[in-house]
């Protein structure tokens, strides 16, 4: 099953679930380009032809995450993907910080002397001992 060109993938749920999702998910991003703002429910009924009842319970199960416009999150994947893939440097490290959990750190290596703890106190024991 497709809608506009995307495949329906499997994922436990039933076809016509995942269908309404992304005809749901489509509805969302339009509205919120047209409205300038979260779509309401009776909105997004009325564009996708969908019932509010089904409207409702997708977004519901969406928004125990933190953010209501996580529905989203899979366009702004694929979006970094796209633009990684065709080179972009700053989106590969992103989708590699994104997806595979990569993180930049910095090893710093000191030159110079080190003291050691006695050296330490040592030190400190001299220098009060100047002070008398």
């Amino acid at each position: 099953m497709e809608k506009n060109n995307e495949k329906v993938v499997e994922s436990g749920r039933n076809t016509t679930y995942n269908y309404n999702h992304i005809i749901i998910r489509d509805s969302y991003v339009k509205l919120i380009d047209k409205l300038i703002r979260r779509p309401t429910y009776p909105e997004i009924a009325k564009d996708s032809g969908l019932s509010e009842t089904t409207i409702q319970k997708h977004i519901e199960e969406l928004e125990f995450r933190p953010h209501p416009l996580r529905i989203l999150t899979d366009d702004v994947i694929l979006s970094i993907y796209n633009v990684a893939k065709a080179g972009n440097v700053q989106a590969q490290k992103l989708w590699l910080q994104v997806v595979e959990g990569w993180s930049e750190r910095q090893h710093i290596e000191h030159s110079g002397f080190t003291p050691t703890l006695v050296e330490l106190v040592k030190k400190y024991q001299d220098q009060k001992n100047n002070e008398k």
